[in-house]
């Protein structure tokens, strides 16, 4: 069935109007789960004991506010400026909390343990952090899907099983902080779609369609190549995280040794598990470092055109516009039959947005009239 080309008057205004509200709810629900991602830390765990249960519990609660500080500090901020961290009074501290969950607690005659959840404010740390000129971002990756690659003595595993380094991958998914990843489940269709050979190949049709299956907007192969040093008879295991579309890009390398002597398969355990939580952590410090901003730039503006041919094109660049959340907002400025002008809000560099564009299938290129915005590449 033919696209039909796009006709003025009361049926299509209608069509923009409902596309707007679309635009309003979905942005509105990005920003939220965002917010709730990136400023709550949760599983604080206390232990405190005093004179009494009541002094106990204060005491507990006061250390436990800290404790989530300097965590929500080291998830924002690139970690050359930890040492920077400003040392915070507990009234200056308490300013910057929106709000402590209590998810257990137990007070005794002279102790206090409990589980918190601890939010804070953002526009609160944002303008704390801004007005010391301290980079951070406060961006939630999209879902991205992570393929572990295994391989031992020339065998290449990504669904098969067992499979330690599966197994390690899948116990670190999830939202966490600033990075969302999800695991595909391994179905028979999945294994169809892609094999490890087409997953370390690179970027392919497959890959793209097994992400979109999973509403991913990027994959992760971490492939993960175990050895035995001949010289210590100690396991190894090298590994090597590439990314495409909204993943960093990479490659993020590095190497991890296990002891030497015991059983194989309790080794590979080991170092898998030990491997995949630090590779974690550096995917997260890498899509940390791509999306900072720093208060001294501030927010910038951008008017962008997007070229409209069809009936349906307005509601789907308001819906692909909405997924990158490397804009601050994006305003409608003016539409017509065959266009639509935005204003862009965004913190970043414009070669950082570009490139954000760039990881969600679109391009935003530079021409004589202005800078235009095509959703359809």
């Amino acid at each position: 069935m033919q696209r039909r080309r796009l006709a003025q008057g009361t049926a299509w205004r209608f069509v923009l109007g409902m596309a707007m509200l679309v635009l309003t709810a979905v942005q509105g629900t990005a920003v939220a789960q965002q917010t709730t991602s990136a400023y709550t830390v949760r599983q604080i765990a206390i232990e405190k004991t005093a004179a009494t249960g009541v002094l106990a519990r204060q005491q507990g609660l006061d250390e436990a506010r800290q404790a989530a500080y300097v965590h929500l500090y080291e998830r924002l901020v690139p970690q050359t400026y930890y040492g920077a961290r400003p040392a915070l009074a507990q009234p200056d501290l308490n300013a910057l909390i929106a709000a402590v969950d209590i998810v257990r607690e137990q007070t005794t005659a002279s102790a206090y343990r409990a589980e918190l959840a601890i939010s804070f404010s953002r526009a609160r740390v944002r303008d704390f952090l801004n007005a010391r000129q301290i980079p951070f971002t406060d961006r939630v990756s999209p879902p991205l899907l992570v393929l572990p690659v295994y391989e031992w003595v020339g065998a290449r595993q990504l669904w098969e099983v067992p499979n330690p380094w599966h197994t390690a991958w899948s116990e670190r998914v999830g939202t966490r902080g600033l990075l969302d990843t999800v695991m595909a489940a391994g179905s028979a269709e999945d294994q169809l779609q892609l094999s490890a050979d087409q997953a370390l190949a690179g970027d392919s049709p497959g890959m793209q369609q097994l992400a979109r299956a999973y509403r991913a907007s990027g994959a992760i192969v971490a492939l993960g190549q175990l050895r035995v040093d001949p010289r210590t008879g100690a396991p190894v295991l090298d590994v090597t995280l590439r990314g495409y579309g909204a993943a960093p890009a990479g490659p993020i390398t590095q190497t991890f040794t296990g002891a030497a002597g015991g059983r194989a398969a309790l080794a590979a355990e080991q170092l898998t598990r030990t491997a995949a939580a630090a590779m974690a952590d550096a995917l997260a410090a890498a899509w940390k470092t791509e999306n900072l901003q720093r208060g001294e730039i501030g927010v910038s503006t951008l008017r962008v055109t997007v070229p409209l041919a069809f009936i349906g094109d307005y509601a789907d660049a308001l819906r692909r516009i909405a997924e990158v959340r490397s804009l601050n907002s994006a305003v409608l400025a003016r539409l017509t039959a065959t266009a639509a002008e935005f204003d862009l809000k965004y913190s970043s560099d414009l070669e950082q947005l570009q490139r954000a564009f760039d990881s969600y299938g679109m391009r935003l290129v530079q021409e004589p009239g202005g800078w235009v915005l095509r959703i359809h590449g």
